[in-house]
Formats: C-alpha cells, structure tokens, sequence
C-alpha cells in the first residue's frame, strides 16, 4: 500500500477518484466538499436541493469531475449527523470505503475528511484511524479483497501546506503500528511542495 501525501489541496491530485465527505445536518457545505461544489459551480448544492443527496451516513454517489478538477471522478459521501463524527465512527468507515473502492474497480484514491472547526476531529489523528481501519479489516475470508489488489493501492492524502507534517504524522504512526501486518510506503515531495516524490521507509 502506498500512502501519497501532497501540498496541494485534492482538486489538484492525479488520481482516478477523489473521496469527499459532507453532513447531513451541516449547511453550506465546508471545507474540501464546499471548495469542490465551488469548482463544480454549485453542481453538489443543487444535488442537495433537489434532494438528491442528503448526506446520510455511508451514503455515497460517484459523479464525473467534468475536468473541472484532476481526480476523473468524484464520490461524495455522506457522513450523517455532526455531532456523531467521531474517531471510532471513522474506524468504522474504513472497511466501507475499501469495499467501496474495490467495487469501482479502482485502486487510486484521495481521501479528504471533514476535521477540526465544527467537527472534534484531528486531521493528523484521522489520517492514522482511517488508515488502521483499514488495515484492521484485510482479512481474505471476509473482505473482497486480494493481496495484489492492496499491494497496488494508493491513497492520496492533501490538504494543503499547513497540514502535511500533522498528516505525514499520522501515517507514520499507522505505519509503525502494522509494519509486521502490511507494508506501507509513504510517498512525499522531494523539493519543497513539488510535484516529483520520493519513497520514505520506517
């Protein structure tokens, strides 16, 4: 599995899919959610008037980026009600999205999570929780996974400059706890905030 992590923020991430989580009860939309409705001019907010996503919990809805962003395609995801977003909900999450991702058939991923402001959540504690959940649930007899499917993973992590250390921590951290489980790599800039990375191994 190989963990990417970036300056830039998501809409700038060369992946095949952007994940981007909203609340049902959280209204206009906020951080990377509001700031792709933007890109997409206000195409997610109409979807939400015309009652076409609610936000609901695990509630997801794949659309085409258009262009207007580099991931090709986009899942929105619904997370339920604000004041439930919590690191064990999120653990709990983990499993669905690699279930998710393996039915689309792709194995290129950014993740981008609601945190801090309105929310009780680290950003850098969230990279780690979602991580672990995910390498909590790769048991062959009851997931749909292979191992060469994980082996070629990748996750995208970008939240801007001032949140690449509090992210490369959490990875980190998740790495160190399951190195005897999985191997993950973590791939970061090599000059600055540049395009061009290097493989980091602890």
């Amino acid at each position: 599995m190989d963990v990417i992590l970036s300056g830039e923020r998501v809409d700038d991430q060369d992946c095949a899919l952007l994940v981007i989580g909203f609340f049902k009860d959280e209204r206009p939309l906020k951080g990377s959610s509001g700031w792709i409705d933007w890109r997409l001019n206000g195409m997610v907010s109409r979807f939400l008037m015309k009652k076409r996503l609610t936000g609901e919990w695990k509630e997801t809805t794949l659309i085409p980026s258009q262009g207007r962003i580099q991931p090709r395609m986009i899942l929105l995801l619904g997370l339920g009600e604000l004041k439930e977003y919590s690191y064990p909900r999120l653990r709990e999450l983990s499993p669905y999205l690699l279930e998710t991702l393996k039915k689309l058939g792709t194995d290129s991923v950014c993740l981008s999570l609601p945190y801090e402001g309105s929310t009780q959540v680290d950003c850098g504690k969230l990279t780690e929780v979602l991580i672990e959940g995910m390498v909590d649930c790769l048991d062959l007899h009851e997931y749909p996974f292979n191992e060469e499917w994980i082996k070629n993973l990748q996750i995208y992590f970008a939240e801007g400059k001032e949140r690449f250390y509090e992210i490369l921590s959490g990875v980190q951290t998740a790495q160190s706890l399951f190195e005897q489980r999985i191997q993950i790599r973590i791939l970061t800039p090599t000059e600055g905030f540049s395009a061009r990375s290097s493989k980091i191994h602890i």
